[in-house]
């Protein structure tokens, strides 16, 4: 009857020595799945990492080309406001400049008329 109970044991004992060793060959190859799928995900961040580096790269491109613009746009709306305060000063002028001609042409008109009636 020992050597029963012993052979019975021994058989249970290498029985649950093959489960184990089943369980740890499982758990081997899920390792070695998720070693393969960590890998995979590793090369898709780095592409992501580059893809936003060009991304990155271009949007600060952009934005140092907004400011050459912003400031290009400063220079020409003061240039502008320099050109409509000569423009006013010369509207100004002209009109001055009218004024005074119809001043003198009224002026014409009477010394003429003055001379003819003395005539």
């Amino acid at each position: 009857m020992k050597n029963e109970n012993i052979t019975t044991t021994t058989i249970l004992l290498a029985f649950n020595i093959l489960l184990v060793l089943l369980g740890l060959l499982m758990i081997n190859k899920r390792i070695i799945n998720n070693d393969e799928k960590s890998d995979s995900l590793k090369v898709k961040i780095n592409q992501i990492e580059s893809q936003l580096d060009v991304l990155i790269e271009g949007a600060n491109s952009a934005k140092e080309k907004v400011i050459v613009a912003n400031e290009d746009f400063i220079q020409l709306s003061n240039s502008m406001a320099v050109s409509d305060k000569i423009l006013k000063n010369l509207d100004s002028g002209i009109k001055g400049a009218i004024k005074e001609i119809k001043e003198v042409k009224n002026m014409t008109e009477l010394q003429n008329r003055k001379l003819y009636i003395s005539e």
